[in-house]
């Protein structure tokens, strides 16, 4: 009977599901672009306060059933147990509408029978339902059931099936394989057990494509010991809990084909013609070998080797040829193999089973592998009926059967590890050891599972892709966040990003929660249009209960572009650029920011003397600079510089980064007519026709050069690009080594597809494309000679 208000099991019970549930996106900025996920759901089952004295349906005196009208009663109680719940759940099915409207229930169900109603909603939606004075009790919607199953015969007690049954182990989700004579589907203890559609069965002969057939009994009495049920009143198959598929590889005449068997061997690792689909079988169990009589006959090694390599064992039979030694046959004295040898009810060898030695394929251990019970087995028969068979053709599916309980236990296991646990654990008989009577012992089912390694914990997998990324000040950048799982996991896994500070913007992940722990979520970095370039290291974490996995990401901001055509430059005269005031040198820097020039280094400031003449340029910020000069110049703290040499002014102190004449530019024409600095890397142009020590080839003057710090070398062909020989570069920006921005001395220079380009003008060549960058006609440089650039950077 309810109780008729709020116990404290539903307070507890939901502040375990609740409050022990993970925050999901705590840690994850808002993005204004990408619209919030809705709240977690959790399943849980609302079982209502019983408020009223009437007494439930079930409970009431079995008086109120009119003497006749006992058919009557499964209607009254039904009918009764509907207007109670329906009465009991009005007020809080109405809250639950409301609720799901806006978005905070995702579903409820009334279970009329037991007053309660199953709802998934939100943790808050299920805390506020809890608190309600008409429920008795919230519990979360999960449940363990263990199945019953009818008494194991004597030979399923021998192998140790029963202990396993009682773990709750039946085998469900394993699926063996039959390669016999077929399957009598219809049989009770087997039917509900095949796993039917059209990837269940195949006959190579085509003589029965549709439905499983078994025109002797054979093949149906080895499944039954693999799967079969307890119609009987005895549990008849080791792993009663698997499902089965078949091939037959006999013929309606008995007979076989060696292109049937090797068809039947093929279906199992496709049974749907689809590689796309995972419907291949645990493990196949052959109950039969090769010939009629002992030997080695390798033809179906490749077939055995083939599926080992896919993840399924194959088990046969020891044969039937003992007692002789050297009595084992084919395909179970394979390596690949699993061989099984019988016993009888007291574990004594059976005087027929199959013995070693065999070397049979490069076999190098004991045969058989083990043994099983194989005199008087009672197994299915066709039509209905039961039948007790002998041999070692009843000892191989209960090793079969065994693996299928393993693997149903763990599926991940492979083939080495499976046939592993099975000879390992089986109980020693015969003389100590393995022998080549009883193998390695009796299967053991109970020890083999017992020995099974700790189940792998489900748990999932973070990849982010790409784990470096760039992006300009300003701009945005997209990351694609991959969740995998593994060993089961099916939980939902909250995803946060963290390590961008809010001054350079932000970074959010959308959706915030992988439900199921499958599936993908995007990283949308948004960056200030101030923000400062660097690098800044990102974690993307995704959590799961007490599962945590991290990914980093190298993020850089890069600087925004430069305007169009924006520049820092010196002039070839003392002559200041339009809108400049103040007195003129040519040793001066000035910048264009796209719409006005402004003097950024007053050479007479910096105590350059008058004559001094910037001849190359890169610059650095604003107050540091890598210059070059036309002649040999004085410069303050440095004494006499020369004009093969790059200085280094940083905020008026000088230094010398690259000495010329120690690198061998000691030839007039050698003389430094252009710079520009990337990384570690000098890029730089002669006054004249010259190549640097080192370099081979016809020498241009428009050429351009590096010095990696060891050695020179042409990285630019001006020949090959298609300028005249009279070119002659005077600045220089190497963007990359197949993209520079130039400037030349003479008055006009003729460049492919753009013609004549003047002294002030700035072009840019990227591969074989030439384009003007800085047209300086056009910007007030064209008026004096004296305001041709003699030396420029981008800033």
């Amino acid at each position: 009977m309810r109780h008729a208000h709020r116990g404290v099991a539903a307070t507890t019970a939901v502040a375990l599901l609740v409050l022990g549930a993970p925050a999901t996106g705590a840690s994850v900025p808002a993005s204004p672009r990408v619209p919030r996920p809705g709240p977690p759901m959790m399943s849980v089952v609302v079982t209502m306060a019983d408020l009223t004295p009437t007494a439930h349906p079930t409970h009431r005196a079995p008086g109120l059933a009119r003497p006749g009208r006992a058919a009557s009663a499964p209607r009254r109680v039904v009918r009764e147990l509907r207007t109670d719940a329906r009465t009991h759940q009005a007020p809080l099915v109405a809250r639950l509408r409301q609720w799901r409207a806006g978005g905070r229930v995702q579903s409820f169900r009334s279970l009329w029978i037991s007053d309660s109603i199953a709802v998934t909603a939100a943790p808050r939606v299920v805390r506020r339902i809890a608190a309600r004075p008409d429920v008795a009790s919230v519990t979360p919607d999960r449940i363990v059931l263990t199945p019953a199953v009818a008494p194991a015969g004597p030979n399923q007690l021998a192998i140790g099936a029963p202990t396993v049954w009682d773990l709750g182990q039946l085998g469900a989700g394993a699926v063996v394989a039959s390669l016999d004579s077929g399957v009598d589907a219809t049989h009770d203890d087997l039917a509900g057990r095949w796993r039917g559609g059209t990837n269940s069965w195949f006959d190579p002969y085509g003589q029965h494509p549709s439905v499983p057939t078994d025109l002797t009994g054979h093949g149906t009495g080895t499944v039954g010991v693999m799967v079969g049920g307890d119609s009987s009143g005895t549990t008849l198959g080791t792993a009663p809990g698997a499902t089965w598929i078949a091939a037959r590889v006999f013929d309606d005449a008995g007979a076989s084909t060696i292109s049937g068997v090797h068809a039947a061997f093929q279906w199992l690792l496709d049974p749907d013609g689809s590689p796309a689909t995972d419907d291949a079988p645990d493990v196949v169990n052959a109950s039969w070998s090769i010939g009629a009589a002992p030997g080695c006959d390798l033809t179906f090694q490749p077939d055995v080797q083939a599926l080992r390599a896919a993840g399924i064992l194959s088990v046969f039979p020891a044969g039937n040829f003992g007692p002789s030694a050297g009595s084992s046959v084919s395909p179970a004295n394979y390596p690949e193999a699993v061989s099984v040898g019988a016993v009888d009810a007291t574990s004594t060898l059976v005087s027929t089973s199959g013995r070693g030695p065999s070397g049979c394929g490069g076999r190098t251990r004991a045969f058989p592998d083990v043994v099983a019970p194989g005199v008087d087995i009672l197994t299915t028969d066709r039509w209905g009926l039961f039948q007790y068979l002998s041999g070692t053709s009843m000892a191989a599916p209960h090793a079969a059967g065994v693996v299928a309980l393993l693997r149903a236990a763990q599926p991940g296991l492979p083939p080495d590890q499976l046939q592993d646990l099975l000879l390992s654990t089986a109980r020693d008989l015969g003389p100590a050891g393995p022998d080549d009577g009883y193998g390695h012992g009796l299967a053991d089912a109970a020890a083999a599972y017992a020995a099974l390694p700790p189940p792998p914990v489900p748990d999932f997998s973070l990849e982010v892709a790409p784990t470096s990324a760039s992006v300009e000040a300003g701009q945005n950048v997209a990351l694609a966040v991959s969740v995998t799982p593994s060993n089961g996991f099916t939980g939902d896994v909250a995803l946060s990003v963290a390590g961008l500070p809010a001054h350079e913007g932000d970074a959010a992940v959308f959706p915030a929660v992988v439900p199921g722990g499958a599936g993908t979520a995007t990283v949308t970095v948004s960056t200030r249009a101030d923000a400062v370039p660097g690098s800044y290291p990102l974690t993307v974490t995704a959590t799961s209960g007490t599962l945590s996995h991290a990914a980093p990401v190298a993020l850089t901001i890069t600087p925004p572009p430069a305007p169009v055509d924006a520049l820092v430059f010196s002039t070839l005269g003392s002559t200041n650029p339009p809108g400049v005031a103040g007195t003129a040198d040519d040793a001066d820097l000035y910048g264009w920011s796209g719409t006005a020039y402004a003097r950024v280094f007053d050479a007479t400031l910096a105590g350059l003397p008058a004559g001094a003449n910037v001849d190359g340029l890169d610059r650095v910020d604003d107050t540091h600079f890598l210059v070059s000069f036309a002649d040999d110049t004085r410069v303050p703290g440095l004494g006499k510089v020369q004009d093969e040499d790059v200085l280094y002014d940083a905020a008026g102190t000088w230094s010398v980064v690259f000495d010329g004449t120690s690198h061998g530019l000691t030839a007039a024409g050698a003389d430094l007519d252009a710079i520009s600095v990337r990384g570690s890397t000098l890029y730089f142009s002669t006054l004249g026709a010259v190549n640097p020590p080192g370099v081979g080839g016809r020498a241009d003057d428009a050429d351009v050069y590096s010095w990696d710090g060891t050695s020179f070398a042409r990285v630019w062909n001006a020949t090959r690009a298609g300028l005249p020989g009279a070119a002659n570069l005077d600045g220089l920006v190497v963007a990359d080594p197949t993209s520079l921005y130039l400037s030349f001395s003479a008055a006009t220079t003729s460049v492919p597809g753009l013609g004549a380009v003047q002294d002030e003008d700035v072009v840019v060549v990227r591969g074989t494309t030439w384009s003007v960058y800085f047209d300086g006609t056009a910007h007030g440089l064209g008026a004096s000679a004296a305001l041709d650039l003699d030396a420029f950077d981008l800033p």
